[in-house]
């Protein structure tokens, strides 16, 4: 039932982004002073590991796209962070835009692809059915309580039923201005799921193949994040950031967990326009 209700809500909160000009007004965007059209696009070198499975590293390049037409936004990853390097404005990855801001709070909905996830022949996954990729609809409230300090909400769900379920996250930010053109940023995050979700991330399904693994909704886990962006010209923009996590409770209990704690990092630079 709750499920439901957090469903029609994410859609009603989508639909009303199109239909609701007059409270728009009302509320003026953030982004009502931005252009039109602009786009970002740029590369950046990661190095982490996941909680789930074996515990290995990875060192990649990924690539840092966005797209901005008028209130909507269309990005991935860290671009979603690029877009008005030491403005207010911060938009989730995906599909995303500002439904309400005033003063110092906003509202914000948002669309993202969950890739979700491949047992293979990780040995800590064995009989561990597939997270099925779905698309995950997300509510995002902000509260700027201080000049450089805020707080932020929200409320992510399956909109697909498979059985994905519901994150929920609670977060602290500081940030401080270098100069106009550069900041560094600190934040902290603790996260929950409801039964869906902890079961199909953390659990193992009574198959017979390995022992049963059973959980309920819960806390998930806690992060910490320190960042330095930095506009190098009108065009240009680079960043690099240090993570840290941690699963908690029976998250971090799971048998198909393979390191509890984990650390990343990445450096990156993109052009705008």
């Amino acid at each position: 039932m709750f499920n439901q209700i957090t469903v029609r809500a994410l859609s009603m909160a989508l639909a009303a982004s199109f239909s609701l000009p007059l409270l728009a007004q009302q509320a003026e965007p953030a982004e009502s002073k931005a252009p039109v059209r602009h786009y970002l696009i740029g590369a950046a070198l990661s190095s982490g590991q996941n909680h789930v499975g074996s515990d290995g590293r990875e060192l990649g390049l990924q690539p840092i796209l966005g797209f901005w037409a008028g209130r909507y936004r269309l990005s991935t990853g860290r671009a979603s962070s690029l877009w008005n390097v030491g403005r207010e404005t911060v938009v989730d990855p995906g599909l995303s835009t500002t439904l309400l801001s005033h003063s110092d709070w906003s509202l914000g909905a948002s669309l993202n692809w969950d890739s979700g996830r491949k047992s293979g022949d990780d040995p800590l996954l064995a009989g561990v059915p597939d997270l099925h990729s779905t698309l995950r609809g997300k509510l995002s409230v902000g509260y700027a309580f201080a000049p450089r300090w805020s707080l932020g909400l929200s409320s992510s769900h399956d909109l697909l039923g498979r059985d994905g379920g519901g994150r929920y996250s609670a977060s602290l930010g500081y940030r401080q201005p270098l100069s106009e053109r550069s900041y560094w940023d600190a934040s902290f995050a603790a996260n929950w799921g409801n039964r869906d979700y902890m079961r199909s991330h953390y659990g193992i399904p009574a198959s017979g193949q390995r022992a049963a693994y059973q959980l309920d909704g819960g806390i998930e886990g806690v992060s910490l994040g320190l960042g330095y962006t930095t506009a190098i010209n009108h065009n240009w923009v680079s960043y690099a950031g240090l993570s840290l996590s941690r699963l908690l409770g029976d998250a971090g209990s799971s048998p198909v967990v393979g390191s509890r704690q984990v650390w990343g990092a990445s450096v990156g630079v993109a052009y705008r326009y």
